[in-house]
């Protein structure tokens, strides 16, 4: 089985190398070497430097203006190899290759950060960053490769168990991901499940088949009859025996996030995620006898939609999707400890997030806090129905701090997702530093709320 996309890509010339510091530095290794060869072996990725370097010591073989030459790398007791590869991956970055309507790449306003507008779908960045990808441009060799190397877990958006619903909502490419899910997770492949529910189209009794044929794959007793079943209605998987290890950890389910109108798909309205939510509460009182765990959760958004405070997770691996994020705020909120004297606060957040933020207010304020208020800012980058904080653009902050000042002494507190750390900016591309002066410096961002409380109280 050769797809494609196999055929079409280029044909591979090395690692292209952009940083070299530490053990690969002392090496000899520069930025803007070609890695042709690691151990003696040619190289596909950055995979094969992570499994040569677990040893501590390896040998590189690389092109320099057109010379040859050999790099023996020996790393110390808790150092790293210090190469960093273009891309990440030392090639490019593999592209989606699906048509889905709803796809938020496409919908995306200009002005952003450039690496916003890539389509990736590359199954080596969702072992490697929990990326979720649809299994649509893997071939035979990228499945064994996967096998061999045990790249587990993966995350994989599927979006419905039946192929013609899948087809409508991601186009024909997407017709072979269920059998090759299958066949990773009868081949001992960990997966996380991500399904963005579109009203009228995956939900209902689409989305209870979904989650019972997935949660068949999280069961041993269960998978061979599933695999028999996916393998009679088509689509080609890789050869072998499967085994019982392995399987679908959890699914998470998600609202689809349109920004206008979009072939003939419309928002989720608070009567669809309450009816989503109830099917997903149902489902899980079945699973968890079965399973020993929920399995399936819906998306905080959606509780929040039907006016309820969305409970804790037991699927920490979806906490990057929206779910679980609301109780353990407040779970924060209820374990901090704040001084009397501790500046007055205020908490960032999108419309969607503003009940739970008056509640960890309502419990700070309890504990101590002496002033401490929810600081709502609304979406003016995506528009007003795109609620949620993580996807706040730095304008509208900036706006909303010229409109409604800080009091005096008061802290901004907001989650690292607004401004990740190791970008230092925003959606479009503010500065933390842009934020921090509009806040006259009094800007806390952390990963949870305990650390940008930390940031600021004595």
């Amino acid at each position: 089985m050769v797809s494609d996309a196999a055929a079409a890509r280029p044909r591979r010339r090395g690692l292209a190398v952009d940083e070299a510091a530490g053990a690969a530095a002392r090496a000899g290794v520069r930025a803007g070497d070609l890695i042709v060869a690691i151990d003696g072996l040619p190289p596909e990725d950055v995979l094969d430097l992570a499994f040569a370097a677990a040893d501590g010591r390896f040998s590189l073989e690389i092109v320099r203006d057109g010379r040859r030459l050999t790099a023996h790398v020996a790393m110390r007791r808790g150092e790293e190899h210090g190469l960093s590869l273009r891309d990440g991956l030392g090639v490019p970055v593999r592209r989606c290759a699906n048509d889905c309507s709803f796809c938020f790449v496409n919908q995306l306003p200009s002005g952003l950060r450039p690496s916003l507008y890539v389509r990736d779908d590359d199954y080596r960045l969702s072992f490697l960053q929990g990326t979720f990808i649809t299994l649509s441009n893997l071939d035979e060799h990228d499945l064994q490769r996967i096998d061999s190397l045990r790249l587990s877990p993966l995350y994989v958006s599927l979006h419905a168990w039946n192929d013609d619903v899948r087809g409508r909502l991601m186009g024909a490419s997407a017709g072979p991901a269920r059998s090759r899910l299958v066949w990773l997770a009868g081949h001992g492949v960990q997966m996380h499940i991500q399904v963005v529910l579109c009203p009228g189209v995956n939900d209902g009794p689409v989305l209870r088949e979904t989650v019972e044929r997935l949660a068949a794959l999280a069961s041993r007793s269960d998978r061979r009859a599933v695999e028999t079943g996916a393998a009679s209605q088509g689509g080609a998987v890789a050869s072998g025996q499967p085994s019982a290890r392995g399987g679908v950890v959890d699914v998470g389910v998600v609202p689809v996030s349109l920004l206008g109108a979009t072939q003939g798909l419309r928002r989720v309205t608070a009567s669809d995620a309450a009816a989503a939510v109830e099917l997903v509460g149902e489902l899980q009182g079945a699973l968890v006898a079965r399973l020993g765990r929920r399995f399936v959760h819906a998306a905080d958004e959606l509780y929040l939609q039907t006016g309820a405070l969305p409970p804790a997770g037991d699927a920490p691996s979806q906490y990057e999707n929206g779910i679980g994020i609301c109780a353990a705020l407040l779970a924060d909120a209820d374990a901090l400890s704040i001084a009397a004297d501790a500046p007055p606060i205020a908490l960032l957040g999108g419309t969607a997030a503003a009940p739970v933020l008056a509640a960890a207010c309502r419990k700070l304020a309890a504990l101590g806090a002496s002033a401490v208020r929810p600081y709502i800012v609304a979406n003016r980058l995506f528009g007003p129905h795109v609620t949620v904080t993580g996807l706040l653009g730095g304008h509208e902050v900036l706006s909303a701090l010229r409109e409604q000042p800080l009091a005096a002494g008061e802290w901004l507190l907001a989650p690292r997702t607004f401004a990740p750390a190791a970008l230092g900016r925003t959606l479009d591309d503010v500065s933390e530093a842009e934020l921090s002066a509009a806040c006259d410096g009094r800007l806390a961002l952390g990963d949870d709320l305990a650390a940008a409380v930390a940031a600021v109280t004595p």
